[in-house]
């Protein structure tokens, strides 16, 4: 294996309980959380995992850690065997769970302590997160909102600036402030050459601060790409202006297979959705009078929708 290859997720499946045939009844049901689930994540990158609430985000997380039985696949964490080498693993990664779980009697401080025990943190590092971050830790967990339990998880998992980070929707609750000096603080690991999954249903937040996406939709990746050629390669806004003498009609659009939809804005102006290249659409404008034309790349939003839709 590469040394560059810091995950590695080949086939995973993982299917929750089971249907059972009794006297020509079926009782239960299958649900699937990951269905042949297939990524590389490479070091020193930031690699999102976008998905909504049930597509199998948190599942596949869950696997990789193995924190849950799968029925086929093989897992790879810095070169070690997911289930083989699971607490190799833990000693070397950062992990934010979606649902945060703290010792509610200890204050952020005690926490913190406690886990240098385990792995120690960089001195000067945690000194500049506990000025990033507003929450107070001489309080006690059980005193503090969710938004600041959040806070006092990411102190903890970034403190020892491991290799690998695991991030399942890290600023769900955090304010956009927060959220901001979050961003600066992984992009900051990022340069240093630490690895960072990141786990998100927020659109905004991965075209913010990854490299590459996959997309997760029902138990399944429909797509890993570099976010910049997701949103060159698939989906393109079209603004155009044509002479008033030769403009197209309903019809002819719906010929050009490159057009996802298109709707008139005024009289001979029209805005198109066109997936992968313009090329085609380019060759047909020929045949028209064109007086002016606009060509801006798709938000991820707009990307992540029209494969939802």
């Amino acid at each position: 294996m590469s040394s560059d290859v810091i995950l590695r997720v080949d086939n995973l499946t993982k299917i929750y309980g089971r249907e059972i045939d009794f006297r020509f009844k079926k009782f239960g049901r299958e649900v699937i959380g990951a269905q042949e689930v297939s990524f590389t994540v490479y070091k020193g990158e930031i690699f999102g995992f976008l998905g909504p609430n049930g597509a199998g985000k948190t599942t596949t997380m869950r696997a990789i850690l193995n924190y849950l039985h799968i029925q086929t696949g093989e897992i790879t964490v810095l070169g070690f065997d997911h289930k083989k080498d699971y607490i190799e693993i833990r000693k070397k990664i950062g992990y934010i769970p979606g649902e945060l779980a703290l010792y509610d009697n200890f204050t952020g401080a005690e926490l913190i302590k406690y886990f240098n025990k385990f792995r120690p943190h960089k001195e000067e590092f945690l000194k500049e997160l506990k000025d990033t971050f507003t929450v107070d830790l001489t309080q006690k967990v059980r005193t503090l909102s969710s938004g600041n339990k959040k806070q006092v998880g990411i102190i903890l998992a970034l403190a020892s600036k491991p290799a690998f980070l695991l991030l399942d929707e890290p600023t769900s609750g955090l304010d956009p402030l927060i959220t901001s000096r979050f961003h600066r603080i992984i992009k900051q690991l990022k340069s240093e050459g630490i690895t960072i999954f990141l786990s998100s249903h927020n659109l905004s937040e991965v075209q913010a601060v990854c490299d590459r996406v996959a997309i997760i939709k029902d138990g399944k990746i429909i797509l890993v790409e570099k976010i910049e050629d997701l949103k060159n390669k698939f989906l393109q806004n079209i603004k155009i202006v044509f002479s008033s003498n030769n403009s197209p009609n309903e019809k002819d659009f719906k010929s050009v297979q490159s057009i996802v939809s298109f709707e008139k804005s005024n009289n001979n102006a029209y805005r198109l959705k066109i997936k992968e290249n313009i090329d085609e659409l380019l060759s047909w404008l020929t045949g028209y009078d064109v007086e002016r034309i606009t060509i801006e790349d798709a938000s991820l939003e707009e990307i992540f929708l029209h494969y939802y839709e």
